[in-house]
């Protein structure tokens, strides 16, 4: 079985993979998360309901329902191992907060379901991508807020290398993983020009996509038009 980090890019994760993540990196993306507070939170209605696409370990589903007591959350996810883990993690949440199998590309929602939609990390995984982001602009209703961030391929070495250092593994470690950063994961992401052009095509109210300062990572943040 190929191992992370020479795996397809949208290979699906396996318990290993979704324990390197959760060990390693996620604690690094982790201090992204004043995006969803400036870009996408103060544009939620009370009660709203939220789609985490890529849910992943459901970090940062945590976050936003730490933020918002009121809303519901539904996050999918394409890997079983994590969508056990996301469910533990959440586990005294109770019913505002549930976790499906599900494929950003072909979502299983009905048109203008959601009051925002957020995909943390993922989008590298999406085959196509526009079909992607074209499922979540569906599902989301006129004024939602739709936040997408990613690591970025054109990210600069002294960010990636700041980014890493954060990692929770040894120091002696710190080459290995910044090689595997450029060549693994931002090497298989997308850039800000990618991401310029992909959210041009979505015609995105108060569209902003922008490097995250001081971080390898991207963003596409906007609202569904009317």
């Amino acid at each position: 079985m190929p191992m992370a980090p020479f795996d397809p890019i949208t290979a699906i994760y396996t318990p290993v993979h979704a324990w390197m993540y959760e060990t390693v990196v996620a604690p690094a993306v982790y201090r992204s998360r004043h995006v969803i507070d400036e870009y996408f939170l103060p544009h939620l209605p009370p009660n709203a309901r939220i789609l985490d696409v890529g849910s992943g370990g459901a970090l940062f589903t945590k976050y936003i329902a730490d933020q918002r007591p009121d809303v519901h959350i539904i996050g999918i996810d394409l890997s079983q191992p994590q969508i056990k883990r996301a469910t533990k993690r959440m586990r005294n949440y109770g019913d505002r907060v549930r976790f499906e199998l599900g494929d950003a590309t072909q979502l299983d929602f009905a048109d203008q379901t959601f009051d925002g939609v957020i995909s943390y990390g993922s989008i590298k995984h999406w085959s196509p991508r526009d079909a992607g982001l074209a499922e979540c602009v569906r599902v989301l209703k006129p004024g939602g807020p739709l936040l997408i961030t990613e690591a970025d391929r054109s990210t600069s070495f002294e960010d990636a290398e700041k980014f890493i250092e954060t990692y929770t593994t040894p120091n002696f470690l710190g080459g290995i993983n910044l090689a595997i950063f450029h060549t693994w994961i931002a090497g298989r992401s997308i850039d800000l020009k990618e991401a310029r052009d992909l959210a041009s095509r979505l015609h995105l109210i108060d569209e902003n996509v922008s490097r995250i300062t001081g971080m390898p990572l991207v963003m596409i943040s906007g609202r569904r038009p009317a």
